[in-house]
């Protein structure tokens, strides 16, 4: 590789962000618009390296959930427009969006009010996509409340209502997302009725887009998919590739005898003589982190303790592993804070040197971890990654 590596690091394959932005085209309808979303880092991957080949790649609408997400990839250089996924709740933040050109969501009619307030007061023009509650219970507007809504905001030449959208529930159910649908076409009739038109209408995700081809409307908002994978309980014949690898260097190396024990409190215990291999990844990384959300259903439960079983009887394949040198190995012991444990056999020859490729949820990687993008010549770092020249970096025959 040619560039210095640090302790951990993200390498981000770039032809295979590339592969799904290709992947995911197929499925759009002639004029149907695609919104890259790059919210929470980019799913793990940098929101502004993610972008900046998107953008090379002709996306010229992203959008993220929060202003502050929005503002990073401006001040880096992002041309395409953003709009950002949840309402703004100060006046400073109205101001910084409209000077930024960033497309706020209005979602309540205190929304309305302030955005309305602060276009007045100082001048701005600021351009709004109305969110419908459909079934989601986050936040949106109710249909009565949205032609409220939109009969006090038409007296404001300042704010474009250019949009209007919903998210779904569950996309692996077709009677929510149907009904869903259904309501959110039932308000936009009643608005377009009284004179009020939208340029952009979007309620599919990655999923609603893999499953019903009807429900494309004007826009898609897309993240997961361009991740590499589909959204739990969904499936589909698209070629995806996973651009991420989280990856570390060995830290230590140790030879331990059958029988020692490993780690806080000794959960493992050594069932051969073995190499013990420090890496300094642990929960605070997300390793052996798991979501906190209650089971979906009684399926959910079973298949939740059923796991957690086999893991605590060491199957291999409900342990936790790493990989070196183009093998897996498992990770022994409870996992710490910062480390953990790797039983490697006794006849292989390791070095400090040898690169370690961990498995993380990649939204549990915090920003602060560098991400490094691989193209034809090598890598190149988030920070040194220039969006205005992000075509160098994607150009050339392996995208052809």
């Amino acid at each position: 590789m040619d560039y210095q590596q640090p302790q951990q690091w993200v390498e981000i394959d770039t032809a295979a962000i590339v592969q799904n932005l290709r992947e995911v085209k197929t499925l759009l309808k002639a004029g149907v618009r695609l919104i890259a979303v790059v919210k929470a880092n980019a799913y793990g991957h940098g929101a502004l390296g993610t972008a900046s080949i998107l953008e090379s790649q002709g996306v010229d609408f992203f959008a993220v959930s929060y202003l502050e997400e929005a503002l990073k990839l401006r001040s880096r250089g992002i041309k395409s427009e953003i709009m950002i996924l949840s309402p703004v709740t100060e006046e400073e933040q109205v101001m910084q969006g409209a000077q930024q050109n960033i497309t706020l969501t209005l979602a309540s009619a205190y929304d309305a009010q302030l955005i309305d307030r602060v276009s007045k007061r100082y001048e701005l023009s600021l351009k709004v996509h109305l969110k419908i509650e459909t079934g989601l219970g986050r936040f949106g507007l109710e249909g009565s409340e949205a032609l409220e809504i939109c009969h006090s905001l038409s007296e404001n030449p300042l704010i474009k209502m250019d949009g209007i959208y919903t998210h779904m529930v569950n996309a692996s159910s077709t009677d929510s997302c149907q009904q869903q649908f259904s309501l959110f076409q039932a308000t936009i009739e009643k608005l377009q009725a009284c004179g009020y038109h939208f340029t952009w209408q979007h309620c599919a995700n990655s999923g609603v887009l893999a499953l019903y081809p009807h429900m494309q409307m004007g826009a898609v908002r897309i993240g997961t998919l361009l991740s590499g994978h589909y959204p739990a309980g969904v499936s589909g014949g698209l070629k995806l590739m996973d651009p991420f690898k989280f990856k570390c260097r060995i830290i230590a190396i140790k030879k331990c005898r059958k029988g020692s024990t490993l780690g806080y409190y000794g959960t493992y215990r050594l069932k051969r003589d073995a190499q013990i291999v420090v890496i300094p990844v642990g929960f605070i990384n997300g390793l052996a982190l798991e979501v906190g959300n209650p089971p979906s259903g009684w399926l959910d439960l079973a298949k939740i303790i059923l796991k957690t079983i086999l893991s605590f009887l060491g199957l291999n394949r409900f342990t936790r592993s790493v990989v070196i040198q183009g093998k897996n190995y498992p990770i022994r012991g409870k996992v710490f804070m910062q480390m953990a444990l790797v039983e490697i056999p006794d006849d292989i020859q390791l070095s400090r040197q040898d690169q370690v490729e961990v498995p993380l949820r990649k939204t549990l990687v915090g920003d602060g971890i560098p991400r490094f993008y691989r193209y034809q010549e090598g890598y190149i770092s988030e920070e040194d990654l220039d969006p205005t020249k992000a075509e160098l970096i994607v150009g050339g025959r392996i995208y052809a």
